[in-house]
C-alpha cells in the first residue's frame, strides 16, 4: 500500500507540469482594435465599465485602464462566461456572462478603484450618492459579525451590494431582477 501512495505522489511532481501546466489561465492577448460601444445611458459605469458591456467591452475597458484579462468560456463552445480582471494575476474583478453575452453580474475588488485602503463606510456613503443609489434593508440579510453589508437599488434598477469581509471589500452589481421571488 505504502508503494503505491509513494508511486502516486511521485508521478503527480512529475507529472504536475504537465497536467496543469498549459491549462492554468493566461491574460488575454491585448486588445489592439476597439469593439463598437455600447449604450450606457441606462447602467451605471465604473470607469467604462458597466452592466451593458459586452465581453468585447470590458475586455478593451479593463486593458486601456492597465489591468490583464483572463476569459472563460461555456464548456462546449465559444461563448464568453466570464471575464477576470487583474493585477499581476491578482483578481480586482469579475464581468459573468449568459449564453447570449449580456452582463448577469459584475463584482470589483476595493483594489479596482485604489490602491489605497478603503474605508467601507465613506465608499458605501461616496458610492450611493454619486450614483443615487436607494438603500434598500432585507429581513434575512446575511450580513452579521464580521461581515459588514450594504444594499441599494440605483436609478435604472440595477441591484447593488457592497460587502466587507474583514478587511477586503467589494461591490457586486447585479441587473434588475426579473424573478417575483427577487432572485
Amino acid at each position: 500500500m505504502r508503494l503505491v501512495i509513494l508511486a502516486t505522489l511521485i508521478f503527480s511532481i512529475f507529472a504536475g507540469e504537465e497536467v496543469f501546466g498549459d491549462n492554468c489561465a493566461k491574460p488575454d492577448e491585448a486588445m489592439v482594435v476597439a469593439p463598437p460601444p455600447v449604450k450606457q445611458e441606462y447602467y451605471t459605469s465604473f470607469r467604462g465599465i458597466s452592466l451593458s458591456n459586452r465581453p468585447d467591452n470590458v475586455r478593451w475597458n479593463a486593458q486601456s485602464l492597465g489591468f490583464d484579462t483572463m476569459t472563460s468560456y461555456f464548456v462546449g463552445g465559444n461563448n464568453v462566461s466570464a471575464i477576470t480582471i487583474a493585477i499581476n494575476f491578482d483578481e480586482v474583478g469579475r464581468a459573468d456572462f449568459d449564453r447570449t453575452g449580456k452582463m448577469v453580474r459584475l463584482a470589483l475588488k476595493q483594489r479596482f478603484f485604489s490602491d489605497k485602503p478603503i474605508f467601507v463606510r465613506k465608499f458605501a456613503d461616496d458610492l450611493f450618492e454619486s450614483y443615487e443609489i436607494q438603500t434598500s434593508k432585507v429581513d434575512d440579510d446575511v450580513c452579521f459579525q464580521d461581515v459588514t453589508c450594504f444594499r441599494g437599488t440605483s436609478k435604472f434598477g440595477e441591484q447593488f451590494l457592497i460587502l466587507r469581509i474583514g478587511t477586503d471589500v467589494e461591490l457586486y452589481v447585479r441587473p434588475e431582477s426579473t424573478n417575483p421571488a427577487g432572485g
